[in-house]
């Protein structure tokens, strides 16, 4: 099931300024692992084109928890899309955090929007 943040604004400076996401991967099943893809993007310029800028497959183990860290200090906006591959209970949240490491922005599974499909990167 994939599912976007859409586009975040991250205010060039100041206090409210992001440098990094942390992306937090919970499966909720005692039994079952999940298949996770994340695609980060940053939109900057004047015409704020869209730019990959990570992209991690990875599998969480039962009762598990990962997670996972992307610059996007440079981004004018910044977007998270995830795809998990399961039909147990998995749950997703994006923190936005300050260079010092501070809790900026939380963005909860409940928040995010759903796509029919993840953005296809260029190779």
């Amino acid at each position: 099931m994939p599912f976007t943040t859409g586009s975040v604004y991250n205010p060039p400076a100041g206090l409210n300024h992001v440098d990094r996401i942390r992306v937090a991967c919970l499966n909720d099943s005692i039994l079952t692992p999940i298949n996770i893809n994340l695609q980060i993007f940053h939109f900057r310029g004047n015409s704020l084109t869209r730019f990959p800028v990570g992209e991690a497959l990875f599998q969480v183990d039962p009762q598990q928890l990962v997670v996972q860290t992307f610059s996007v200090n440079i981004a004018d906006y910044y977007e998270v899309q995830i795809n998990f591959y399961s039909a147990v209970n998995t749950i997703i949240n994006v923190f936005a955090l300050d260079a010092a490491g501070n809790l900026l922005e939380r963005i909860l599974q409940s928040e995010l929007t759903y796509i029919d499909r993840l953005t296809i990167i260029p190779t």
